[in-house]
């Protein structure tokens, strides 16, 4: 099966990328370049626009050692080499033209809300989605933000939603804690919901509150908030936007379940905040 370049990471290669290896996990590992953070992994990891997904992820990649980076090949000197020109390009669909009307939607989101609360107990946001009783510190502590967002997002009160969700962001634990995974949830559906020609903040406020946000936690989480106000963000996270506004509950629902199966809880805190904010710009309740 062959890898897949993320659109951002061959838009950097083609000026030629220098860096260092950041960090190693089981799967992937983090390039760190000058101006970005690249995820060279497996092919389990998701696509997504700064990923590179491979058959051939290097045994023995370790912190610190050096790779070069271009639109033919990645090279770590002395450990890897491998070519880039022949791998398929990923890049996410940013908008659909003609979305169903919003009752096509709510019925979407009632039927992901159903099949999120079957799955099993998560931390972060999962007991928010599926509206019981609030688990754990993070959705508890959170709880009166999350309220003063659905209520400036049903006012369309753009500049009063930026204010209140940047509170979200470094909240929780873990690489990716779960106040950034929801904020890329919210940033990605609000964007991708006004390009499609709906209701929704113009882009310089999403912009401005990734910035803000993304000064508040970890590079890596605020490339991804950044990234979701470009509209560059993984393939569930896209596909689930695309059929959400087709009104295709088939793959939406295939979508979600994907989107369940990220992280500890990176897949859920991302849907919840997607699931937050198209329902309260739609008028139809959380």
């Amino acid at each position: 099966m062959a890898g897949k370049i993320g659109c951002a990471v061959l838009q950097r290669a083609r000026s030629g990328v220098t860096g260092h290896v950041l960090s190693v996990f089981d799967r992937s590992a983090h390039l760190k370049s000058d101006d970005a953070i690249i995820t060279l992994g497996t092919l389990e990891i998701p696509n997504h626009p700064f990923t590179i997904r491979t058959p051939h992820f290097p045994a023995g990649i370790r912190e610190e050692l050096r790779f070069d980076l271009s639109p033919e090949e990645i090279v770590i000197p002395g450990l890897y080499r491998e070519d880039l020109s022949a791998m398929e390009t990923f890049e996410p669909r940013t908008r659909v033209d003609g979305m169903v009307e919003a009752s096509s939607m709510y019925s979407c989101l009632q039927e992901t809300r159903r099949l999120v609360a079957t799955a099993s107990f998560k931390d972060g946001f999962h007991s928010f989605v599926i509206m019981s009783p609030m688990h754990g510190m993070i959705t508890q502590a959170v709880l009166p933000v999350l309220d003063r967002l659905m209520e400036t997002i049903r006012k369309e009160n753009w500049p009063a939603m930026a204010a209140s969700a940047v509170d979200l962001a470094g909240v929780g634990e873990g690489l990716t804690p779960s106040g950034d995974d929801f904020l890329v949830g919210l940033v990605a559906a609000l964007r991708f919901h006004r390009v499609s020609g709906g209701p929704g903040p113009e882009l310089d406020i999403l912009t401005a509150l990734a910035s803000e946000a993304g000064g508040r936690t970890s590079a890596f989480s605020a490339q991804n908030i950044l990234s979701a106000a470009e509209g560059l963000v993984s393939e569930d996270v896209s596909d689930w936007l695309v059929s959400f506004h087709l009104g295709d509950l088939h793959a939406v629902k295939k979508a979600t379940s994907r989107l369940l199966n990220l992280g500890h809880s990176s897949g859920v805190d991302t849907f919840a905040g997607m699931s937050m904010g198209l329902s309260s710009v739609l008028g139809i309740g959380h």
